[in-house]
C-alpha cells in the first residue's frame, strides 16, 4: 500500500511571516531621516526577510538623548517585557534612531532587556547584521558612541552660535521682562515690528532684539528704581505699593516681592544684554555658572533706567544681602548713640546705615546683651533692665534643656533666637517666654502674657519668675486661640488665675503634647523639674 504525503499549503505555520513591530523616531538634527524615509527603508526590509509588521511606535520631533522624554520607546520596552506581546522581532532604521545617549551602556542596556525577553532587535540600514558576534558588538558600540558624539557636537555649535548671536546684540530667547519687548528685524536691519506675546520669526535670517515696551510699563519701571534708590522702602513695600494703585503686572495678576526684586537686578534696563548665567547641556542638570563664564553685552539695545540709579539700586541690594560681622554692628551701634544720644529699637529703625533691630538681635540675644557689648548705659529703670536681662538668660536656659530632652527622644529640633520660636518635627511651633511680675502699688505682683500677631505659632509656653527671686514658679502652655493675639492678659493675680486649665509645675505636658514617646522617661534631675522643686520648696 502506497501513501501519498500532500504539499503543505503556502500559508502553513512554518511559512508564516515573523511577526514585528518598527520604532520610527525623528528629530530636528536629522532629517534626512524622516519618518516616511524611515518606514519605506523598513517596509523594503520586511518585505525581503518574510517580517510582518503589527505595531507601530513612534517618537515625533523628540531628541534622543534619554528616555524620559520618548514615551514611544518607554512604551515599547513596557510591551516586550509583556506574557501577551505578538512580536519577536523589533525593526529600527538605524543605531542613531535607537537613540544618541550620551552613555553607550544605556543604549545597549535598553537592547539587551528586548533580548533577555526574547525580542530581537535589527537595524535595516546598517551594514552590519546584529548577530551577536564580536565584530558586530563592536561595530554597534562604535555606532553608539558615534550617535552620542554628534548630539555634543552639535551642542557645541549652537552654543557657539548663540554667544555670536548675543555679542552682535541681538536677543537670545526667552520672555523679555516687564517694560521690554521683542522687536524683529529683518536681515538688512531695515524692518522693525514688535513681536507679540507666543509670536516668533519665521524667516532664519530674521534677528530679534529687546526694545522699551509700551511707555506706561517704561515708566513704571523707571519709579520702581527711583523708589528703591532714594526711599526707605524694600521689595515688599514697592510691591504693596503698586497693588493698592490697582496697578498689574504684566499677566494681570498682583505684584510680589520678588516680581520687583526680579526687576530691580535685571541689567537688561540699562542696555546690557547677558547670556549664559545657568547651563543645561544634553539634558544634563541646570547649573549655575561663574559671573566670569557669563556673556555680558553692555548697550546693546536701548536702556530705560540710567546707570547712575541702576547702580545705587545695586549697591542697595548687595548692603541689605551682604551679612555685617559683629565689628561692625557694634561698629554702626555706637555712631547710633553718638548721633542720637541714645539707643533703642525707634533710633535704629531711623536711621538707613544702622544695622537693623533684628540684625542686633539674632547677632547678640537682646537689645541689652547689645547694649552690655558697647558699654551703654540706657536711661532705664536699672531694676527693671536687670530683670529682663535675668528673663532672657532663663529663656535660653528652658529652651537649651527642653531642646535637649526633645532630641533625646528622636525629634527633629530648629529653634529661632531673635523669634524665641522652636519648631519640633517641623509641625509643632512653641514660643518660650519667661516673665518677672508687673507691681501694683510697688507691692502687688500680677503677670501678664501677650500672644505674639506677627507670626504663627501653636502654643505659648508661658513661663513666671518670683518678685525678688529668679527661681521660676510653674508654667503656662497656653494654645492657639486661648489668648487675644497682640493684646497684654493677665495670667496671674492676687495667688489666683482664670487660667489655671493651662498651668502646670513643670514641662512634662509640654513634651507629651510634641510626642509619640511619653516623656514621664524623663530624668528627675533636668533642670526644668529642678527649678519647679527650688520655687516650691517652702
Amino acid at each position: 500500500m502506497f501513501f501519498m504525503i500532500a504539499p503543505k499549503p503556502a500559508n502553513s505555520r512554518s511559512d508564516a511571516p515573523l511577526r514585528a513591530v518598527q520604532y520610527i523616531r525623528m528629530s530636528t538634527d536629522h532629517q534626512q531621516c524622516s519618518p516616511v524615509f524611515q518606514r519605506q527603508a523598513i517596509a523594503d526590509y520586511a518585505l525581503t526577510h518574510n517580517i510582518r509588521i503589527v505595531r507601530d511606535y513612534e517618537d515625533a520631533g523628540i531628541s534622543g538623548l534619554t528616555l524620559r522624554l520618548r514615551p514611544a520607546l518607554a512604551q515599547l520596552l513596557v510591551d516586550v517585557v509583556c506574557p501577551t506581546r505578538k512580536f519577536s522581532i523589533v525593526l529600527v532604521y538605524d543605531v542613531s534612531r535607537w537613540g544618541r545617549f550620551q552613555d553607550v551602556d544605556e543604549a545597549a542596556f535598553y537592547e539587551y532587556a528586548c533580548r533577555r525577553a526574547g525580542v530581537k532587535v535589527i537595524y535595516v540600514a546598517e551594514p552590519f547584521e546584529n548577530d551577536g558576534t564580536p565584530a558586530s558588538c563592536v561595530l554597534k558600540a562604535l555606532k553608539r558612541a558615534m550617535a552620542g558624539e554628534f548630539s555634543r557636537e552639535i551642542s557645541r555649535k549652537v552654543f557657539l552660535g548663540h554667544c555670536v548671536s548675543v555679542q552682535r546684540g541681538f536677543h537670545s530667547g526667552g520672555p523679555p521682562g516687564y517694560g521690554l519687548q521683542r522687536v524683529l528685524i529683518d536681515a538688512g536691519h531695515g524692518g522693525r515690528r514688535p513681536l507679540a506675546q507666543y509670536e516668533y520669526k519665521s524667516i532664519q535670517a530674521d534677528r530679534i532684539i529687546l526694545a522699551p515696551g509700551p511707555p506706561n510699563e517704561a515708566a513704571l519701571v523707571r519709579k520702581m528704581f527711583e523708589w528703591y534708590a532714594t526711599q526707605r522702602i524694600n521689595a515688599t513695600g514697592i510691591a504693596q505699593r503698586m497693588n493698592d494703585f490697582g496697578l498689574r503686572n504684566r499677566s494681570g495678576g498682583t505684584w510680589l516681592p520678588r516680581n520687583v526684586l526680579q526687576i530691580l537686578r535685571n541689567e537688561r534696563y540699562i542696555g546690557t544684554n547677558i547670556y549664559s548665567r545657568t547651563s543645561s547641556k544634553l539634558d544634563a542638570a541646570w547649573e549655575q555658572l561663574p559671573e566670569a563664564e557669563w556673556i555680558r553685552v553692555p548697550n546693546a539695545f536701548e536702556a530705560i533706567v540710567s546707570k547712575h540709579v541702576f547702580a545705587a539700586v545695586q549697591r542697595k541690594l548687595d548692603s541689605g544681602r551682604r551679612r555685617p560681622t559683629r565689628d561692625e554692628i557694634v561698629k554702626g551701634l555706637r555712631k547710633v548713640v553718638e548721633k542720637a544720644g541714645k539707643l533703642t529699637q525707634a533710633t535704629l529703625r531711623h536711621y538707613r546705615s544702622a544695622p537693623s533691630v533684628e540684625r542686633v538681635m539674632r547677632e547678640f540675644g537682646s537689645l541689652n546683651d547689645a547694649y552690655r557689648e558697647i558699654g551703654y548705659s540706657p536711661n532705664l529703670n536699672p531694676e527693671r533692665s536687670e530683670n529682663r536681662y535675668i528673663e532672657r538668660r532663663t529663656e535660653r536656659s528652658v529652651v537649651s534643656v527642653t531642646t535637649e530632652m526633645l532630641e533625646q527622644l528622636g525629634h527633629d529640633i530648629r529653634f529661632a533666637k531673635h523669634t524665641s520660636v522652636m519648631c519640633v518635627d517641623k509641625t509643632l511651633r512653641l514660643q518660650f517666654v519667661v516673665r518677672y511680675p508687673w507691681l501694683i502699688h510697688s507691692h502687688v505682683p500680677y503677670w501678664v502674657a501677650r500672644w505674639p500677631d506677627c507670626f504663627a505659632v501653636d502654643f505659648l509656653v508661658y513661663a513666671r519668675i518670683a518678685h525678688g527671686n529668679p527661681e521660676l514658679l510653674d508654667f503656662y502652655l497656653f494654645p492657639r486661640g486661648s489668648l487675644t493675639p497682640g493684646a497684654y492678659t493677665i495670667v496671674h493675680r492676687d495667688e489666683a488665675s482664670r487660667f489655671a486649665a493651662f498651668r502646670h509645675p513643670d514641662l512634662k505636658s509640654l513634651l507629651d503634647l510634641s510626642e509619640t514617646v511619653p516623656l514621664q522617661v524623663l530624668p528627675h534631675t533636668s533642670c526644668i523639674e529642678g527649678r519647679r522643686n527650688r520655687a516650691t520648696r517652702p
